[in-house]
């Protein structure tokens, strides 16, 4: 018998109320962040210190990320958004009170940093409860479009206008608040979590949750040799965006030779590809084996980012060819065929990131229980936090010490590296899988 077609995601009032709750919060989040490195960058000019910022940012993820992953699993999720939207918004007030110097900047990004991860597990947690099993592919990449517009306005729009009208922090943090206020109240929206006819991911194991309650997501992932390969290539990925988020500041004043607040509008064609790669891999997450959509992005962004590196170099040698001429002709201010290059490769860079990310995102929806998915979420965003914990301050000091080029081809490199070894394991066979996966 035919199943009677779904109503489409967007017209389904709990993912829709999700979507919007994501959406005011996230475009809080980035905006604030980037707010916090412009400050910072402008006080110390170093980028050693944004990079710690970055760490500052990552860091509350090891630990409160755990406990808000065991939190999501055990506790209503609707709640804990909810509180999680509040507290930062809380935050975001006390700071327009209190605000005083750059270790005030530090201490508000620890601190939002730890209440976001209450918010974002649970957010991540209820997506399974809400949407289909066929539909799980598209909603992350509804999901993760979602966070690449909110990253565009909050980088390319919010922090910049808010900070050149004003001359400071304050407002910024004012409007943030009442965003993180607006996504509480779209929260509840979402209704009581419950599957629409749809049974639960995964076989329940009465061994799954023995032990420690920190260390469950971990076993796990242990348990599926492709849950842990998945979860390693989403480390791999989100430790090279947190290294990058330290070096672009300095990147785009040295590389680019623009000032940090208008330099990262040249990076915004990275969003537009990130949405083009949520589409093509939404759809293709079921259809293509795991493996080859994945080993696809790895390649494809190693390779682009360590272009990225490299810029200004690529754009003179270009230029020497007739076709490629034009590269020599720009010169609107301090923008140049440097800039050119970078806006160009920044978009099939977000694509290949996009790719990557929905590929294993989709292997963990679907191979990880559905009681135990905020737990899983929350330990691979741990390993990611505690992966890249180092590296950032160290790449942080080589941007420093060489200069950020070197530094970004370097990083391009152990990414890459990374990559080939992940591909390389070998474990037990793993259980059933879905569609195309493998």
């Amino acid at each position: 018998m035919n199943e009677p077609p779904s109503t489409p995601l967007l017209q389904q009032r709990p993912f829709r109320m999700l979507t919007y709750t994501r959406f005011s919060s996230r475009l809080a989040q980035n905006a604030l962040n980037f707010g916090l490195v412009l400050l910072i960058v402008n006080e110390t000019g170093s980028s050693f210190t944004s990079s710690l910022l970055v760490l500052a940012l990552v860091v509350p993820s090891t630990v409160a990320g755990i406990a808000a992953g065991a939190a999501a699993d055990l506790f209503p999720k609707r709640l804990l958004i909810v509180a999680g939207d509040l507290a930062r918004a809380a935050v975001c007030l006390l700071f327009v009170r209190t605000s005083d110097g750059v270790a005030q900047y530090y201490i508000v990004a620890v601190v939002l940093s730890a209440a976001a991860q209450f918010a974002t597990n649970a957010e991540g947690a209820v997506m399974p409860a809400i949407v289909r099993r066929a539909e799980l592919a598209r909603a992350n990449a509804i999901g993760q479009a979602v966070g690449g517009a909110a990253q565009v306005l909050g980088f390319g729009v919010l922090t910049p206008v808010m900070l050149r009208v004003f001359g400071e922090g304050d407002p910024l943090f004012m409007v943030a608040a009442g965003l993180f206020t607006l996504a509480a109240v779209q929260a509840i929206g979402i209704g009581r979590g419950h599957s629409i006819d749809r049974a639960e991911i995964g076989a329940r194991d009465p061994g799954e949750t023995e032990g420690p309650w920190w260390k469950v997501g971990w076993k796990v992932m242990r348990s599926n040799p492709s849950v842990m390969r998945a979860a390693i290539e989403l480390t791999l990925i989100s430790t090279a965006m947190i290294v990058l988020g330290g070096l672009i500041p300095k990147y785009i004043k040295e590389t680019l030779g623009l000032p940090v607040d208008i330099g990262a509008l040249i990076l915004m064609p990275a969003a537009v590809g990130v949405v083009l790669g949520l589409r093509v891999a939404g759809f293709l997450a079921h259809r293509v084996p795991h493996a080859v959509l994945s080993s696809f992005g790895f390649v494809t962004f190693v390779v682009l980012l360590a272009l990225v590196a490299f810029v200004n170099q690529e754009a003179e040698f270009l230029g020497g060819y007739g076709i490629f001429a034009w590269l020599n002709d720009i010169e609107i201010g301090s923008f140049d065929g440097g800039g050119a290059m970078a806006m160009i490769l920044v978009l099939p860079l977000g694509f290949a990131y996009a790719i990557v990310t929905v590929a294993a995102q989709t292997v963990i929806n679907d191979l990880v229980p559905l009681h135990l998915q905020g737990r899983v979420n929350a330990t691979q965003a741990a390993m990611a936090a505690f992966a890249a914990s180092l590296p950032v301050l160290a790449f942080g000091a080589i941007g420093d010490w060489v200069g950020v080029s070197p530094a970004v081809a370097l990083l391009a490199a152990l990414i890459g590296a990374g990559a080939v070894a992940n591909r390389g394991r070998r474990g037990k066979s793993a259980p059933a899988q879905v569609g195309g996966l493998r």
